[in-house]
Order: C-alpha cells, then structure tokens, then sequence
C-alpha cells in the first residue's frame, strides 16, 4: 500500500476516532491493523475488515 493511500486512511481515522471515542493518546495504523493507544497501553484493535464498516476505502 502506498504512503498516500495510507496517510488518507490515517486522517479519517483519527478525524472520526477523535470526534466519537473515549480518550486516546495516539492511533497507529499500518493498514492493516490499529492499535488505539492510551498511557503506554493499547486499548482496542481493530482490523481492516472491521475499519470499511465505519469508512469507504
């Protein structure tokens, strides 16, 4: 997967994880799976497959 593409699927993700979750301190996101991050802990993780419900890639 291309860098762009990435960086797309990036800021939609934390644009919509930002404005509708509980706190987090950071996403990270290989295009495959994200990990939600909060106090050196990773408190969800979500797939690909589980993301395209929320978003169109």
């Amino acid at each position: 997967m291309d860098y762009q593409t990435l960086q797309f699927q990036d800021d939609k993700i934390y644009s919509y994880f930002k404005t509708t979750t509980e706190p987090f301190d950071f996403l990270e996101w290989d295009g495959n799976i994200l990990n939600v991050w909060n106090k050196d802990k990773i408190i969800e993780v979500y797939t690909y497959k589980d993301l395209r419900k929320l978003f169109i890639f």
